[in-house]
């Protein structure tokens, strides 16, 4: 089971053989594999679906947040924002810095983005972001933290690694 310990994230993985299905602290988990995450990025461009991705998105990362929060009675936002930043990390999707955190609106950086790494090296440099995951994660780390509802909060990436940007930054504002 996990235990939480001073701001160390705990993960036990399990995997079902029979499913083929892989778990993270009994919540169903995608593994990141940056090219994946590109591509199907790159098809809800096409699609005009982006707003699909980034509210799925949203919807998977809340239930592994908030459920590990409630599991390890995490209460104080600074330890939840840390957890969420190392739990960013830890499914693969990069290095997440949460610069501010309030009822009303925040910033977060990217300090590496694995979504935005592949597409670099699938594409190339691109004229508008493309992180709906990141987006969609950010969304719901502001939503659990401030035990608000769903679609509370929307994430717009206004730097972007995939435009040729140093770090990837989001302005969160209350919807």
């Amino acid at each position: 089971m996990a235990t939480f310990i001073k701001n160390e994230l705990k993960i036990r993985h399990d995997f079902d053989p029979k499913t083929k299905r892989h778990y993270d602290n009994g919540v169903l988990t995608v593994r990141h594999c940056h090219h994946y995450s590109s591509l199907y990025s790159q098809l809800a461009i096409d699609a005009n679906e982006t707003e699909l991705l980034k509210d799925s998105a949203s919807e998977a990362f809340r239930e592994i947040l908030s459920d590990y929060y409630e599991k390890n009675n995490i209460t104080a936002i600074a330890d939840k924002a840390e957890l969420a930043c190392r739990q960013f990390a830890a499914m693969g999707l990069g290095t997440m810095k949460i610069l501010n955190i309030n009822e009303h609106s925040g910033e977060v950086e990217l300090l590496s983005s694995h979504t935005d790494e592949g597409w670099k090296k699938k594409w190339g440099v691109y004229d508008k972001p493309i992180n709906y995951i990141g987006a969609g994660y950010i969304e719901a780390v502001f939503e659990v933290i401030l035990d608000s509802p769903p679609k509370s909060f929307l994430a717009e990436e206004t730097q972007s690694i995939a435009m040729g940007a140093e770090t990837s930054k989001f302005k969160v504002i209350r919807r």
